[in-house]
């Protein structure tokens, strides 16, 4: 499976869906033709991949499914006007910005399915801090670069107000390494995903390797954390692996 054939597969059947920065409505087109939106709404900052999405749909004679909108994130859509949103191949502080920006739009919405090019864990911790629940994750590879796609829904909240009540302790996770990694990935026990934090604790090993020659107290203190984090890292795998057996 590829990333947007799995970005499709995370979207619960819904009446409107609003894809952000749509590029090329290949998402879109996915959704659509195989029924999962009764409607799309196709979003892009710039007017070229959003004539780029006009063309393919109006090819693939899904046009009229469409309501293509040029603007930024979610400053286009209407106070409950869809069920789902997809945000997909960007940054995810940008991602997190987006949905701060018209936070209400998005804790109206009934899923969101993310899909951060970098800085997952800043996208994970700003999710479980303002509102939201991080309900399911797959990890996909593509040639060498491992994509990440988050499913998550709003807190049973009743407005912004609410927010400002709640502990932030409770929105927290309890350890720091999980925004790093996917508690839900990790008890998948998914291959890919094993692949990808060794892959980490094997670039941490090579940057411990290069700092450890240096008296640098800034960098003792980078080869400590790094060797602390990669013991996490381990004592995580061979937990989930022995709780899977």
């Amino acid at each position: 499976m590829n990333r947007l054939e799995c970005i499709k597969s995370m979207v619960s059947k819904c009446k409107i869906a609003a894809d952000i920065g749509t590029d090329h409505g290949y998402v879109a087109e996915m959704l659509l033709t195989e029924n999962i939106c009764e409607k799309i709404i196709a979003t892009d900052l710039n007017k070229g991949p959003l004539n780029s999405a006009i063309e393919h749909l109006k090819n693939k004679s899904l046009f009229n499914k469409c309501d293509f909108r040029l603007g930024s994130g979610l400053e286009v859509l209407k106070d409950n006007e869809v069920d789902a949103i997809i945000i997909a191949g960007m940054g995810g502080d940008l991602i997190s910005d987006i949905l701060e920006m018209r936070k209400k739009i998005a804790l109206n919405a009934s899923q969101l399915i993310l899909q951060p090019m970098t800085h997952v864990d800043k996208l994970r911790k700003y999710l479980l801090q303002n509102g939201f629940s991080i309900i399911d994750e797959n990890i996909v590879k593509e040639f060498h670069h491992y994509y990440f796609i988050i499913k998550a829904v709003p807190n049973n909240l009743n407005n912004l107000n609410n927010l400002n009540n709640l502990n932030e302790n409770n929105l927290q996770e309890e350890n720091e390494i999980y925004y790093e990694i996917s508690k839900h990935l990790l008890r998948k026990n998914d291959n890919i995903f094993i692949d990808y934090i060794n892959k980490q604790i094997h670039i941490n090993n090579k940057i411990i390797k290069s700092l450890k020659n240096t008296n640098n107290l800034e960098y003792k203190e980078k080869i400590t954390a790094l060797t602390n984090k990669n013991k996490q890292l381990e004592e995580l795998i061979k937990f989930e692996i022995k709780r899977n057996n």
